[in-house]
C-alpha cells in the first residue's frame, strides 16, 4: 500500500470517528457510535499500520474537541480513556480469536484487565469533573466491586461483537 493510501485511510478514519463522537450529543445510541469509532480507529491500524491509527486517534480526538465543543466533552472523554485505548489494545490482541478456548482466554483476561483499568479512569475523571457523588450512587447499586464486576463483563461481550465486526469489514475492504 502506498503512503498516498496510509494517509487517506487515516484522514478518512478520523473523519468518520470524528463525526461519530459527535453525533452521540444528538442521538440515543452513544455507546454505538463510539464503537464505530474505536472500529475506525482499529481499521486504519491494521490496514496501514500501528502508527497510521494512533495519529488517525489523535486527529479524530482533535476534531471532535474542537467541533462538539463542552457539549462533547463526555464523549469526547469516553472515547480517549476507553475506546481509542480500546482500539489499540484490539490491534495488539488481533491475533487472539474468539475459537480455541486457549487464545479466547487470554483474550479474557487482556480485556477483564483493561475494563478495570478503564472503570479506574472513569472513576476518578466522574469524582473529580462532576459534582456528582459518584460513591454514594454506586453504594446503591453494590459497591464498586459489583459495577467492576458487570462492567468487565459488558466489556467482554463488547469485545467478542467488536471483533466479529472487525474481521468481516477487513475482509469486506480488501
Amino acid at each position: 500500500m502506498t503512503n498516498t493510501r496510509k494517509i487517506t485511510y487515516s484522514a478518512v478514519g478520523a473523519a468518520v470517528s470524528a463525526v461519530c463522537i459527535f453525533l452521540t450529543n444528538f442521538g440515543w445510541l452513544k455507546v454505538s457510535l463510539l464503537m464505530a469509532a474505536a472500529l475506525c480507529y482499529y481499521i486504519v491500524a491494521v490496514k496501514c499500520g500501528i502508527w497510521y491509527g494512533a495519529a488517525s486517534i489523535v486527529v479524530g480526538l482533535v476534531v471532535a474537541a474542537s467541533v462538539g465543543g463542552v457539549f462533547g466533552f463526555s464523549a469526547f472523554l469516553l472515547d480517549a480513556f476507553v475506546f481509542a485505548p480500546y482500539a489499540i489494545l484490539a490491534y495488539c490482541i488481533r491475533r487472539l480469536h474468539y475459537t480455541k478456548w486457549k487464545t479466547a482466554l487470554l483474550r479474557i483476561v487482556a480485556m477483564a484487565a483493561f475494563a478495570n483499568i478503564a472503570l479506574c479512569l472513569i472513576w476518578f475523571c466522574a469524582k473529580w469533573l462532576t459534582t456528582i457523588d459518584i460513591v454514594a450512587i454506586a453504594s446503591k447499586v453494590g459497591g464498586y466491586p459489583l459495577l467492576a464486576l458487570v462492567f468487565t463483563a459488558l466489556a467482554v461481550v463488547f469485545d467478542f461483537l467488536f471483533n466479529q465486526l472487525a474481521i468481516r469489514l477487513i475482509k469486506l475492504l480488501k
